[in-house]
């Protein structure tokens, strides 16, 4: 999970090749379809650096057993683009996620995202609090 973080926090197009199958499937809350591979992840973080380009991942907690990893993570930064149609604000985040990983061969195949998007969107002024 530790190089994960690192891969998330810096956008290595390198290492999602690495460490996310290409055949993985990753559920994102709003999307009806999943989206795939390590290509689909980078589409993930695209999304999230378009609105907050400074953002960053600390993992908070990880439990484990068998091929799975479910982890609570902080995201932090900066509203300094567009997000969801909602305009920069300047605004800082702190947004928790629960995520659940599926592992194979050293690799991720399948991820249930839950970020707090509802706190996300509170946070920026999009919705009230």
């Amino acid at each position: 999970m530790k190089r994960f973080v690192d891969f998330i926090n810096t956008a290595d197009a390198k290492m999602a090749e690495e460490l996310v199958s290409p055949n993985a499937i990753f559920f994102v809350p709003g999307r009806p379809e999943p989206i795939k591979g390590p290509s689909g992840y980078m589409a993930i973080i695209d999304m999230m650096r378009g609105g907050f380009p400074d953002i960053q991942w600390t993992l908070q907690e990880t439990v484990t057993e068998q091929d799975k990893i479910a982890v609570r993570f902080m995201m932090h930064g900066t509203h300094k683009g567009t997000f969801f149609g909602v305009p920069a604000t300047g605004k800082q985040i702190s947004v928790q996620a629960l995520n659940i990983y599926h592992l194979s061969d050293g690799q991720i195949v399948e991820e249930y995202g839950q970020p707090d998007f509802l706190g996300l969107m509170q946070q920026i002024g999009a919705l009230p609090k």
